[in-house]
């Protein structure tokens, strides 16, 4: 009784409050257009960022270390232009890489250096002489100079797989952007900056933003594709390259999705209600909640980003949801023969509540990702969130408000009558789904728990996986152009080391240097022809050999570290005064802290961690644990683009999994606070959970990993699939309450909320089935997967939850 008095009160709150606002509906129009101008404006304002720091907090450790390596050494996300020719040491082909060369060198903006074989260092000795020049700055002309010049390059270690494939059939110009944006920069004294380090460029610096780095490389593009041809194929890569070519098609995506999620949103309520009130009234509501949430997302300083991409789409599926269940109400109402105004307050009456608590389980279940460690997630967990509730708050607003506005009329076919009550195909339907899941509802228990069971069996299978390359479609050139440069240059991404002996000169030690070549050899060796191997790696030593050979001839046995320890600070400062900032890129400027460079291929950043887990232990062995040098301030730390990979695998795994947990935990304890039994709120979890568990035993036995976007489809699916189920339980529990039969209270609550439930769910899956026109392989999957388990939350909905209800009720009376 007193939950019937209750259900009473509420349903009371709900319709003065609705009455409220159609007797004010004008001012309440008003304060909202108001709200919505506002947001309008902060939009314009709304960034995008697709770099691989914008995965990671900007508190997150690993990427305050990489932004301190930046801050020294400068980026290591390198671009590569690479060209393909069998004629390469030709003066032809020189001619004309030269060109290329200059050409980028003069109109590539926020470029930091630039490295080919036309500038490429090229240490040599004269006596007791050091001499560092570009290689070409005595351009060859005859077949001897030519000649001389092809047995220089193919025999220098340091040109090997950086500017110089194996073969010699593969040369590559490397770009070096800049890690600061220079503000207000003037012509007349561009030059005078070149003194400096990269952290010295302005006082308060600002990391080249997202939108510098693609005009870097929409012009490097540009330029490298006028070159291009038979002979002088070009191919160019890169981090930037990938990632540029990702915000191409994210924000390709986007304007696809909303057109499409319009025009599908659109037929599908014109199908169900047959009125232009019908279809206007709901994309309004979506359509302001939208707009708002952008403009909250644009004034908090948030940006687009990755996994963000699907916030507009995903809130104009889920957020008409509400409309649909009021509006279906209202011409219910309005066909029993009650006045426009009244039926709008009855509807809300009937079902406010169970809107606030669908909302409440729908936003929980997005919130479990506002704790993610991955930062785009985070940002989509919040800013959805808020959304859903955005929505909530227009449906309660402006929709009774613009409703009562707006001209509706009850046709004479619409008449109630009961004979064409009964006569509908939709109730038919509906009575029929309500018996039979009664009546039949063992078998039906066993099909489903046989269905979860082949689910879990599949869950043990799944995997997970993070290559932003694979998004793409596979015949994409920036595709093609990473494979050759793994392939050719062995590798297109560096896992950077950094030794910090703690101490002023502490790199002139030769057991330091030794220690650093000779862990340097055991990897590489280690490595080869596995799948991740390492093509090449850089560091001072690469430097310090190179000199000591030179300055003995060029002998190739003395392409080694001085035996004597005295020589390396001598070595070191005739490279300095040769001129040549190269050490800048390689060792601070007391040479107490150095970088080591390992070039890997492009790969699954799951096969990293292994990797990088290995290298840094092998040089914390070497250098802490054993003390080498006898400073105990000696300290090794991993950072670089490939341990940002790293870090972004462990933090979405481990987000995945917190996700799941917080979103089930919450709606379930949200589910028994509204149905008021413990007991049979973990019964209506039931048909919630059992789409979750059998879509991702499919991704299982198809072997189809896990990426950053599928992996959100069981965390969205749960707060989107309960919402069927609190709105039937709320009428199950009304109308059970009334008949004490359960037969009777299954049918009503059906042909209730049945149709609302049926079009809500095909308008959702619909909604994520748009996503399957994406370009990106991902969101393809993420759309098909998410669309599946709405559909099978409907149907687990339909005929799972009254079977479970009706086995509960049987064992209440045998108990």
């Amino acid at each position: 009784m007193d939950k019937r008095r209750l259900q009473k009160k509420l349903e009371g709150i709900f319709g003065a409050l609705t009455a409220l606002v159609i007797r004010f509906r004008i001012l309440v129009l008003l304060v909202l257009l108001i709200t919505v101008v506002l947001a309008i404006s902060q939009i314009k304002t709304l960034k995008i960022d697709t770099s691989n720091e914008g995965f990671l907090h900007e508190d997150d450790p690993i990427l305050t270390t990489y932004n301190g390596f930046r801050d020294q050494f400068g980026r290591d996300d390198m671009t590569a232009i690479a060209i393909h020719s069998d004629n390469i040491f030709t003066v032809e082909f020189l001619q004309k890489l030269q060109k290329l060369h200059n050409e980028l060198k003069e109109n590539v903006p926020h470029l930091w250096d630039i490295t080919s074989l036309v500038n490429a260092r090229n240490t040599r000795g004269q006596g007791d002489v050091l001499h560092v020049d570009d290689l070409l700055v005595d351009f060859p002309h005859t077949d001897k100079e030519l000649a001389r010049l092809k047995e220089l390059v193919m025999n220098n270690q340091f040109y090997r797989n950086m500017l110089i494939s194996e073969d010699g059939k593969m040369t590559a110009i490397v770009v070096e952007s800049a890690v600061y944006a220079v503000k207000g920069e003037s012509d007349l004294l561009s030059g005078f900056d070149e003194d400096l380090t990269k952290s010295e460029q302005i006082e308060e610096p600002e990391y080249l933003s997202d939108e510098e780095s693609t005009k870097t490389v929409e012009a490097i593009k540009e330029i490298a594709r006028t070159y291009d041809s038979e002979d002088f194929r070009v191919y160019v890569a890169g981090t930037q390259v990938i990632t540029q070519t990702l915000k191409t098609f994210m924000m390709r995506d986007m304007k696809r999705f909303m057109k499409l999620s319009i025009l599908t949103i659109g037929i599908c309520l014109f199908v169900m209600f047959r009125r232009v009130g019908g279809v206007v009234l709901p994309l309004l509501v979506v359509g302001l909640t939208v707009v708002t949430t952008l403009g909250i997302m644009a004034a908090s300083g948030a940006t687009f980003k990755l996994p963000t991409i699907i916030l507009p789409s995903f809130l104009l599926a889920v957020g008409v949801g509400d409309s649909v269940h009021v509006l279906a109400l209202t011409f219910l109402n309005m066909r029993h023969g009650i006045t426009k105004n009244k039926a709008i307050v009855e509807a809300f009456s009937h079902a406010g509540f169970a809107l606030v608590m669908t909302t409440m389980t729908t936003a929980a279940g997005l919130a479990s990702f506002s704790m993610a460690k991955v930062a785009p997630i985070a940002d989509l967990g919040i800013f959805c969130s808020v959304g859903v509730v955005i929505a909530l708050i227009y449906t309660f607003a402006f929709l009774p408000a613009a409703l009562s506005l707006w001209p509706l009329k009850v046709r004479s076919s619409e008449k109630s009558s009961d004979s064409l009550h009964k006569s509908n195909r939709m109730d038919r339907l509906l009575a029929w789904i309500a018996e039979f899941s009664i009546r039949r509802y063992r078998v039906l228990l066993i099909l489903s728990l046989t269905i979860v069971a082949v689910g879990i069996v599949g869950l043990t299978r799944v995997y997970f996986s993070h290559n932003v390359l694979t998004w793409l479609p596979e015949d994409l050139e920036v595709r093609r152009s990473t494979e050759v440069l793994d392939h050719e240059l062995r590798g297109s991404v560096a896992l950077e080391m950094i030794i910090d002996t703690g101490r002023e000169n502490g790199l002139y030690d030769r057991e330091v240097l030794l220690a650093i070549e000779r862990l340097s050899k055991e990897i590489e060796s280690d490595y080869e022809n596995k799948e991740l191997f390492v093509g090449k790696t850089i560091s001072l030593t690469t430097i310090i050999k190179e000199i000591h050979q030179a300055l003995h001839e060029n002998r190739p046995e003395f392409y080694k570290i001085p035996e004597n320890a005295k020589l390396i600070p001598q070595e070191l400062l005739l490279f300095e005064n040769s001129g040549s900032d190269d050490l800048e890129d390689m060792v601070d400027s007391q040479f107490s802290k150095v970088r080591v460079s390992f070039k890997v291929p492009w790969l699954d950043a799951l096969l990293y961690v292994p990797f990088i887990k290995d290298v840094e232990q092998r040089f914390r062995n070497e250098f802490e644990d054993n003390e080498l040098s006898g400073d105990e301030d000696l300290t090794v730390t991993v950072t670089g683009i490939m341990s940002l990979f790293g870090q972004i695998v462990h933090a979405t795994i481990y987000s995945a999994a917190q996700s799941y947990g917080i979103a089930i935990v919450i709606v379930t304890l949200l589910m028994v606070l509204l149905i008021g039994q413990v007991r049979l709120g973990l019964i209506s979890m039931l048909p919630n959970l059992a789409p979750i568990v059998t879509v991702l035993g499919i991704i299982g036995w198809c072997s189809i990993p896990l990426n950053m976007f599928t992996m959100l489809v069981g965390s969205i699916a749960i707060g989107l699939s309960v919402d069927n189920t609190i709105h039937f339980m709320s009428n199950f529990r009304k109308y059970f309450a009334e008949t004490h039969s359960i037969e009777t209270a299954v049918n009503k609550a059906l042909m209730t909320v049945g149709r609302a439930l049926l079009t809500t769910s095909v308008v959702l899956s619909i909604g994520f089935f748009i996503f399957m026109f994406s370009y990106m392989n991902n969101l393809f999957e993420f759309g098909l997967f998410t669309g599946i388990i709405i559909i099978l939350a409907l149907l687990s909905n339909f005929f799972m939850a009254p079977a479970l209800l009706r086995l509960a009720v049987d064992e209440s009376e045998k108990s």
